[in-house]
């Protein structure tokens, strides 16, 4: 669903527009048209991905930032070399990461989605976002949501819950693992998945059906599932987030 155009409904489609745009400059440049040296690097790169996350995500969450500071890093030291900037990059990438866990938005994924597009996608679901009450009362019970930071760790979680509500997962130099396979719920839901330098495993029922709109740097979405014709459209599970370095599998038993 998150991966074609058609579905994103006004959305633009931001993985072909940020291709037409490298297309265009390389374009340019075998035209004629002088850059800077350092225009075509890995560090212009870093940043530009870095800008394509936050755009693709409405620059919520501050994961977006971490390839901008690296690639800010490398740049400024490949234009002065004397600032020797390069043993800063680690401890940015973990402090990064730490202001990202601590201030990460809570609770998106039952009442709006997780991303600019999210709202059509809940609009249908048995989810009341007026139902205040409703929803307040399924975020105080953790029962029914997942929340997972797995930081140079790993994490396992079975849930039971029937009225399952979706969660947040990250996954930073670790693994987090989630059995949905006895959790059960009816409409829509999302699980929001950040995974740097690590991975998520989901193990979902083989009737739900499963769609993501997970953006994959230098990573992937993995989905092992057999094939079946024996999908429920009243059991959506809709996977947001961003994998840097990392994947996200899905399986089934």
């Amino acid at each position: 669903m998150g991966s074609s155009c058609k579905t994103q409904g006004k959305r633009p489609c931001m993985g072909g527009m940020f291709l037409l745009v490298i297309g265009g400059l390389l374009l340019a440049r075998a035209g004629g048209m002088e850059f800077p040296s350092w225009f075509f690097t890995g560090p212009i790169l870093l940043i530009a991905v870095g800008l394509f996350i936050g755009i693709r995500r409405g620059f919520r969450g501050g994961f977006w930032m971490i390839p901008i500071l690296i690639g800010g890093i490398l740049l400024a030291e490949k234009l002065s070399p004397e600032l020797h900037l390069r043993p800063f990059i680690w401890p940015v990438i973990i402090i990064g990461a730490g202001l990202f866990i601590i201030f990460r938005p809570k609770g998106n994924h039952c009442r709006h989605g997780g991303g600019p597009g999210d709202n059509a996608l809940l609009e249908s679901s048995s989810i009341n976002p007026e139902d205040e009450t409703q929803w307040e009362k399924a975020m105080n019970d953790k029962n029914n949501i997942i929340d997972i930071t797995a930081v140079f760790g790993g994490v396992k979680k079975n849930m039971l819950s029937k009225n399952f509500k979706g969660g947040d997962v990250v996954a930073f130099m670790g693994g987090a693992e989630i059995n949905l396979t006895q959790a059960d719920f009816k409409g829509k839901v999302i699980i929001d998945a950040f995974n740097m330098f690590g991975g998520t495993k989901i193990i979902v029922p083989p009737d739900w059906d499963v769609q993501s709109g997970i953006v994959a740097i230098f990573g992937g979405v993995d989905d092992k599932r057999p094939p079946s014709s024996n999908v429920s459209p009243d059991k959506i599970l809709y996977l947001e987030g961003t994998c840097i370095f990392g994947g996200v599998e899905i399986k089934s038993y």
